[in-house]
């Protein structure tokens, strides 16, 4: 009793009696009254709040109950930097009061309109997958003592680079991607799938195949074989060692043409010329088959391979 005396002596004019809080250090919830963007204006940089309460008497613009004018959002007024965050207007806060400068500042936001996170070093973002808590098992792990699972995603952003992962269950599900001044790298799997993209062009690469664009050329590689295609030319098979490709159509006209003169050839006999009865119905069938060939994507031509004239 003495001690509680003692105590209630000492806070006397101190404690708020209404709520039992320290004077100056109590919470105030009201909502967002107006956001002070104007930068002429001394109060730029925060906010204004109008407290939740029922007031027995009735307040006037002149003369408002409640209303907490030029409230604190950041540690320097009006600074743009560092970590900020801008509440949307009517929205809910919380207010507290330091009971040393008397400033107050929001501590608590129910929908805002801008997080800023401006570090001089690193910034990292991720999130961790652990085992299930237990609270009715006595002998199951404390919850700051649960196991990592091994599932997350993080993200570091430095001055120079962001980098980002994700790892799933199997150990071989993993995606990390890098990006800086100079390139994007993407890397799927046990590095069995990779892409990078930068200013000279695009490399894909996926077990053996491989696909590279740059300002010169494109080319598609598996194993062994390629396609390259450059201004105006298309390697087939490799770039080296080739040869000029035919035109079906053209092909197929010569070879008609030469088949009808190779049929009109006479062979002198005492009768006079003669056709060489013996090779002629060949002849005729042979032009019949290149004929029926030149008309449809068979024998020689097929439509799976198109050369431009």
């Amino acid at each position: 009793m003495i001690r509680e005396a003692i105590r209630a002596i000492a806070l006397k004019g101190v404690v708020n009696r209404q709520t039992g809080t320290i004077r100056g250090t109590s919470k105030v919830t009201g909502y967002v009254a107006k956001i002070h963007s104007d930068e002429s204006d001394e109060l730029f940089g925060t906010i204004d709040v109008q407290e939740y309460a029922d007031w027995a008497v009735s307040e006037s613009e002149d003369a408002k109950i409640g209303y907490h004018e030029g409230v604190l959002l950041t540690a320097i007024q009006g600074d743009r930097q560092g970590y900020i965050i801008i509440p949307k207007l009517y929205s809910d806060v919380l207010v507290s009061k330091d009971p040393e400068t008397g400033n107050e500042y929001v501590t608590m936001f129910s929908h805002v309109d801008l997080i800023q996170l401006d570090s001089h070093d690193k910034i990292s973002v991720g999130v961790r997958e652990r085992e299930e808590y237990k609270p009715d098992d006595e002998d199951a792990p404390d919850i700051h003592e649960l196991k990592l699972t091994g599932v997350q995603t993080n993200t570091t952003y430095t001055k120079d680079s962001i980098s980002t992962g994700v790892q799933g269950k199997d150990s071989n599900n993993k995606v990390s991607q890098t990006i800086d001044s100079t390139q994007i790298a993407q890397i799927i799997g046990d590095n069995k799938t990779s892409s990078v993209m930068n200013q000279d062009g695009l490399s894909v690469e996926h077990d053996e195949t491989k696909l590279d664009l740059n300002d010169n050329e494109a080319t598609l590689s598996k194993g062994g074989s390629k396609v390259k295609v450059t201004n105006g030319t298309t390697y087939i098979g490799d770039d080296q060692n080739t040869d000029d490709a035919v035109l079906g159509q053209e092909l197929a006209s010569i070879l008609s043409d030469l088949v009808g003169y190779l049929g009109q050839m006479m062979t002198p006999t005492m009768m006079g010329p003669q056709a060489p009865t013996n090779v002629l119905p060949s002849f005729i069938s042979l032009k019949a088959k290149i004929q029926a060939f030149a008309k449809g994507h068979t024998g020689f031509l097929t439509k799976k391979v198109q050369i431009q004239k």
